[in-house]
């Protein structure tokens, strides 16, 4: 258990059910299956929030979704 610390939770007996269940079917312990889901969660939390803030930025820059798409299509012919 290098790098790890236990976490002890509280969560409704309805998504224990599941989670148990969910486990089985995946063929994976509860902590597995825990930490992918907490893995999951963040991913789309930092991704929600990159978008925010390139939705900002192109709020703020006055740039369009077709201003956005030409200049990726013009950097990937020229790159350089």
């Amino acid at each position: 258990m290098t790098g790890r610390r236990i976490l002890t939770l509280s969560i409704p007996a309805n998504i224990l059910k599941e989670v148990n269940e969910v486990a089985q079917e995946e063929h994976v312990t509860k902590s597995e299956l825990f930490r992918k889901a907490i893995t999951d969660f963040i991913g789309r939390y930092r991704w929600e929030g990159a978008k925010r803030a390139g939705k900002k930025t192109a709020r703020d820059m006055k740039i369009t979704e077709a201003d956005i798409e030409n200049i990726v299509h013009a950097y990937r012919k020229n790159p350089d």
